[in-house]
């Protein structure tokens, strides 16, 4: 070997040829180019969507500069370089389009300087310092990789898995309601008839769902993502495209457009979601496509799961300063499978990084271990029964959800079976918000509603709402007990448990909210030694053992009152 003058002498002595100097592989240009089944079958399940073309090359600029009715951008940090090749990409620019769409998606149709490039449709709105994402549409590789896996599954598999390399690809194309649902990505309907498949969609990394600082000036991507260059023109145009195909989303399975979902009509698969980060266009008015919708599936698993717009929270964005026009439109981050007997419903570390006017939708027999959403119009969405489906009779469960800077924390769409659900049990919602607050689709949703919420975080006690009378339990876990000692007439919260009530000063009037679909109970107590009384009386025209209050006179005197049938009633 002392003899060897050079690597490549080396090489060839040892009949190595280039492969020394090549990636593993069995793509042109690799050590195994051609069919090695060493590699090639070694996993034949697994299809990796840059097999199929597609190529992760997202990138991102901070200092974009567009003049309304104009199509030249500018970014003074000169990322437009003949080495990008940028002309022919797509590209979303955050803030150029017109008000409430707020992104314009177009192509760069040519290269003027590293600086500046043309774009195939004008701004809408003049910016600077927007945020300019674009790189190659991957819509037709990814739903090749998709295609293939199907094909899999159809020849007898019972197990396919479309992979994405921790990379990040822009899909750009449009809606397809090819396979019965309404996505960019779509996969498709099973039978009854046969077994019930696993599709996953799988990437590298548990951080796929990571939060994405406070101060952090550019868009979460993380490991292998999925960046949506979708976006709806106008809220008429969104209704539309739900109306006629459902709830829109990158990766979509067939879908309540098609009649999935509704009344307890499935296909017979399982989608799993693990390791992915997938993001949407940001718009203010919420139109944006969602992430992921699975209502017409039958089972599902996420875990690790990433998802929001384009937007940012540090200064001078204001992406997310105005959560409630949001609700403007319908965009639905995330839609597990509809109400009807799937009893494999699993969300595991899942993150809302916001921007959704529904962050998600979850169904019965969900079983929920960390959920974050930040900035949606309703942070959480437990349905009851939603787009013609059969009404939910199981419960679902949360083990800690993070919400906050929603409009509504907790959202109660629809009504469950009977009149009863949905049923909601939340051990922790940890929130921030001033005034947290439970909403709903109708207000018979809401009374029928069943469950309990535990409220944890530094919320505001006086400012707890409920849009309706609800029929699930809050409880204050900020306190150490839920006691609260007043001095002057009140009126009961929806987190209060027992009033101590000092009379002291005059008379004081207790009034109970509604006894109709509440679940509390409360117990007043007159604590002081005048001959002042305490008088608890109901609302309206509800009554508390048939009359219209309850007088506690003497010093220690005590009622607890429970509601049933619309009036309240003495226990204790």
């Amino acid at each position: 070997m002392s003899t060897i003058n050079t690597a490549a002498e080396g090489r060839s002595r040892l009949g190595l040829g280039d492969a020394a100097v090549l990636d593993v592989g069995t793509t042109a240009g690799t050590v195994a180019a051609g069919d090695d089944e060493r590699f090639s079958a070694a996993s034949p399940w697994v299809f990796d969507v840059t097999t199929y073309g597609a190529v992760g090359d997202v990138r991102i600029a901070t200092d974009g500069a567009m003049s309304s009715g104009s199509a030249v951008l500018t970014c003074a940090s000169g990322p437009f370089t003949v080495a990008a090749s940028p002309v022919g990409k797509y590209v979303i620019v955050k803030g150029a389009a017109a008000t409430g769409v707020t992104s314009l998606v177009t192509t760069i149709v040519s290269r003027q300087s590293d600086t500046q490039v043309t774009l195939g449709s004008n701004a809408g709105s003049t910016v600077s310092g927007a945020l300019v994402i674009w790189g190659t549409d991957n819509t037709a590789a990814i739903q090749a990789a998709v295609d293939a896996a199907e094909a899999y599954l159809a020849a007898g598999s019972t197990y396919a898995q479309v992979y994405t390399p921790p990379q990040s690809f822009l899909i750009a194309g449009p809606l397809n309601n090819t396979k019965s649902g309404n996505g960019q990505i779509v996969f498709g309907v099973y039978p009854t008839t046969g077994n019930k498949p696993i599709l996953e969609f799988r990437g590298e990394s548990d951080g796929a769902a990571a939060v994405r600082h406070w101060q952090q000036t550019v868009p979460q991507l993380a490991g292998s993502c999925w960046v949506s260059a979708g976006v709806f023109a106008s809220t008429v145009a969104q209704t539309n495209s739900i109306n006629a195909d459902g709830n829109p989303a990158v990766l979509c399975g067939p879908n309540e457009g098609f009649g999935y979902g509704a009344a307890a009509l499935f296909s017979n698969v399982m989608p799993v979601i693990r390791n992915m980060a997938i993001l949407t266009t940001h718009s203010t008015y919420g139109l944006t496509y969602g992430a992921a919708n699975l209502y017409g599936c039958a089972n599902a698993h996420i875990e690790n799961l990433g998802i929001g717009t384009l937007g940012t929270v540090a200064s001078p964005s204001t992406d997310y300063t105005s959560p409630g026009t949001l609700g403007t439109g319908l965009s639905a981050g995330l839609l597990l499978p509809a109400p009807g007997n799937n009893d494999n419903v699993v969300a595991k570390n899942l993150s809302v990084g916001g921007g959704y006017t529904y962050a998600a939708f979850i169904t019965e027999h969900a079983m929920v271990d960390r959920y974050m959403a930040l900035y949606c119009w309703a942070g959480l969405v437990a349905v009851g029964t939603y787009a013609s489906s059969v009404g939910s009779v199981h419960a679902m469960k949360i083990l800690n959800a993070s919400i906050e800077a929603c409009t509504n924390e907790l959202y109660i769409m629809g009504t469950g079976s009977n009149g009863i659900g949905p049923i909601v049990d939340i051990d922790q919602l940890s929130t921030e918000s001033g005034t947290p607050n439970i909403a709903g689709s109708s207000a018979g949703a809401m009374a029928a509603a069943r469950g309990i919420v535990r409220l944890t975080g530094l919320f505001t006690e006086s400012g707890v709402t409920v849009g309706n009378p609800c029929g699930i339990k809050l409880i204050n876990a900020q306190a150490p007990f839920p006691v609260r000692a007043v001095s002057t007439s009140q009126t009961v919260r929806v987190i209060d448990d027992v009033l101590l009530v000092d009379a002291t000063a005059g008379a004081r009037v207790i009034t109970l909210i509604s006894a109709v679909a509440t679940p509390n109970s409360y117990t007043v107590k007159k604590v002081d030694v005048s001959g002042n009384t305490v008088t608890i009386a109901a609302a309206g025209a509800e009554t508390i053992d048939g009359a219209a209050t309850k007088v506690l006179s003497a010093q220690w005197d005590t009622a607890t009152v429970i509601p049933s049938g619309g009036n309240w009633y003495v226990v204790a």
